[in-house]
C-alpha cells in the first residue's frame, strides 16, 4: 500500500508540475475544496484552533471563510510545490517581491523563522534565486518514494534541505559558512521545547532556533511570504529580532522563544485565511508539562 501511495503522490505531482501555473492552481483547489467537504478533521481541527485563538471575537461565520480560505490555500501550496523547477529559472521576479531585503547582512549567516503561511514552500528558494547561500530545515515525509520526490523539487530551486532530525550540527556547519538557514517554528513539538503562548494560549515551542543563534552569534529573523490577490507574492525579512542575555539560561531560553513566537503571531494575525490552521498547534503535551515541572524543581533546589 505504500508503495502504491507514493507513485500515486508522484504521478499527481509530475501532472501538477506539467501544467501551466494557473492551471495547476485550479487544481490545487479543487483537491483542496474536495478535502474540505470529505475529510471532517479538517473542520474539526480547523474550528477548535479558531475558537482557540480567537474566541469570540470573531463570528462562526468569518471562522468558517478564514477555514475555507486557509484550507483553499494548502491546496494551492501543494501546486506550486511542484512548479519550482519551471518558475524559478524563468519567472520569480515577476511573481515574487522582496521587501526588507536590506534587513539581511549577506556577509554571514542568519536564521530565517518562519512559518506555515502564505507559500511556504517558496521561501528558500526565492532567496536562493537571488543569489543567496540558501538552505531549510524540513520534515521529510513518511512515504519513502514521495519523499525523493519532493526533496529533488526543492532542490532543484539551488537550496539546500536539511532533514529536521538530528539538524542542528548541520545548521551549525552550514550558518558558519554563511548560510541563511530557514526554519519553521510555528508547529506543536514534541521534545526540546519550552512552553510560551500562541495567541494568548500556552502551548509549546521548539527551542531549537534560539539555541543555534546563541551558539553561533548569528542574528534571528522572521521571513514570510503573502499571497497577493492577484496572485503573485510579497516576500518580507523583518528586521533583526533582538535577543536577551541576562546570565540566567533558562529565563533567556523562554523569553527569547517568546519573542520569536510573538513575531510569527504577528504574521498570522495579519492574513490569518494564509496560515495552516489545519494543525493541531495548542495540542497538550502531559510528558513536556512533567519534565517542564521537574525542570523548574531542580533550578530552585541548586539556587
Amino acid at each position: 500500500m505504500q508503495a502504491l501511495l507514493g507513485w500515486l503522490g508522484v504521478g499527481f505531482g509530475h501532472l501538477l508540475a506539467a501544467l501551466p501555473l494557473g492551471a495547476s492552481r485550479a487544481l490545487g483547489r479543487a483537491a483542496a475544496w474536495v478535502a474540505y467537504w470529505t475529510i471532517p478533521r479538517v473542520r474539526r481541527v480547523g474550528m477548535a484552533n479558531l475558537d482557540l485563538a480567537y474566541g469570540d471575537g470573531l463570528s462562526r461565520a468569518e471562522k468558517r471563510r478564514i477555514l475555507r480560505a486557509a484550507t483553499r490555500n494548502v491546496g494551492i501550496v501543494m501546486a506550486e510545490l511542484f512548479q519550482i523547477p519551471r518558475i524559478f529559472p524563468h519567472r520569480a521576479e515577476a511573481l515574487v517581491t522582496i521587501e526588507g531585503a536590506e534587513n539581511i547582512d549577506s556577509s554571514r549567516g542568519c536564521l530565517a523563522i518562519g512559518a506555515h503561511f502564505g507559500n511556504w514552500e517558496w521561501l528558500a528558494p526565492v532567496w536562493a534565486h537571488h543569489g543567496q547561500k540558501t538552505a531549510e530545515v524540513v520534515r521529510p515525509l513518511d512515504n519513502p518514494r514521495l519523499n525523493a520526490f519532493v526533496d529533488k523539487v526543492r532542490r532543484a530551486s539551488g537550496i539546500v534541505t536539511v532533514p529536521k532530525h538530528h539538524a542542528a550540527a548541520e545548521v551549525k556547519r552550514l550558518l558558519e559558512q554563511g548560510y541563511l538557514v530557514g526554519i519553521l517554528a510555528d508547529q506543536n513539538v514534541r521534545d526540546r521545547a519550552v512552553p510560551v503562548t500562541f495567541f494568548g494560549r500556552r502551548t509549546w515551542a521548539t527551542i531549537g532556533p534560539v539555541l543555534l543563534a546563541r551558539r553561533t552569534g548569528v542574528p534571528v529573523h522572521t521571513l514570510s511570504i503573502h499571497r497577493q490577490p492577484d496572485g503573485t507574492y510579497i516576500e518580507r525579512f523583518s528586521p533583526e529580532i533582538p535577543m536577551v542575555h541576562t546570565g540566567d539560561r533558562l529565563r533567556d531560553l523562554v523569553e527569547n522563544t517568546q519573542r520569536l513566537q510573538d513575531a510569527i503571531e504577528s504574521v498570522v494575525r495579519e492574513q490569518p485565511d494564509q496560515w495552516l490552521w489545519l494543525h493541531r498547534r495548542w495540542r497538550p503535551r502531559e510528558r513536556l508539562d512533567r519534565e517542564w515541572a521537574e525542570r523548574l524543581a531542580r533550578q530552585v533546589s541548586e539556587k
